[in-house]
């Protein structure tokens, strides 16, 4: 089939977008020869046809407007792997707000998590003008239901947040985010090789707090907590395909050069 062009005129881009962004239009190119910079945004993300793409350009150039906004400050002022919070504590535990996660590293996050980009403790706030959501430019791009995951899904890695969002279900990235405090627990007791010394308090109140959430759901009804750890894997294998599937892609890419 024939891709069909439309030439945008000028006027608010959210309503661009929410007008253009449905199925409907997947085999049409947008045009916009005018020199509005955020409507040529929107342009871009509406030529990317497909959902996940769309998604992921959203997400990481939402996570690079924080970046440069912080961009070589020091805003949790980190000294000998310790925030400012834990220093004023005198508290022998390291690594800050990321000492529960799984996805902790020797140089930082191995992944990339705009909630928890979003996460500013009151010291932070104290010192610094922070981000909000709603201060981010494409986010207002996303759903109600997908702006409310992107507030929650904290301790996950990208591509788990972007299966959330592509689903769009609050439920469900609900189920999966217990599944991923479930996986946060088995780190913390098998896995943390970073902060093997100082963590038993943080690690046993997280281990805790995981069983009291699976046992009240089991209450709610016994059959839940097999839901929820069976919503996390169903996710975590599609993830794993996309992977797969996107590495097909590169490597096919590569062969051409």
């Amino acid at each position: 089939m024939k891709n069909k062009r439309i030439i945008i005129q000028e006027y608010e881009p959210k309503k661009i977008y929410k007008k253009y962004k449905s199925f409907i239009y997947r085999n049409t190119e947008f045009i916009y020869n005018g020199d509005n910079a955020e409507i040529k945004e929107i342009v871009k993300i509406l030529n990317i046809k497909s959902k996940m793409k769309r998604l992921e350009y959203i997400f990481d150039e939402s996570c690079k407007e924080i970046d440069q906004k912080f961009a070589g400050k020091n805003i949790c002022d980190f000294k000998c792997n310790q925030c400012i919070v834990q220093r004023k504590n005198n508290s022998k535990e390291v690594n800050g707000c990321c000492r529960v996660c799984r996805f902790q590293g020797e140089n930082g996050c191995k992944s990339s998590n705009l909630p928890c980009k979003l996460f500013f403790c009151p010291e932070i706030q104290k010192n610094y003008e922070i981000i909000k959501l709603k201060d981010l430019r494409l986010t207002k791009l996303l759903t109600k239901r997908q702006r409310l995951i992107l507030k929650f899904d904290l301790f996950s890695s990208r591509e788990e947040i972007l299966m959330d969002l592509y689903i769009g279900i609050a439920t469900i990235a609900a189920f999966r985010e217990l599944y991923s405090l479930i996986k946060n627990s088995l780190f913390l007791i098998f896995k943390n090789k970073y902060n093997k010394k100082y963590n038993f308090k943080i690690k046993y109140l997280v281990i805790i707090l995981t069983l009291a959430l699976l046992a009240m759901f089991a209450v709610y009804h016994p059959i839940m907590p097999i839901i929820i750890i069976g919503v996390g894997i169903l996710e975590d294998f599609f993830i794993k395909i996309i992977k797969i599937k996107n590495r097909g892609i590169y490597n096919e890419k590569f062969k051409e050069y």
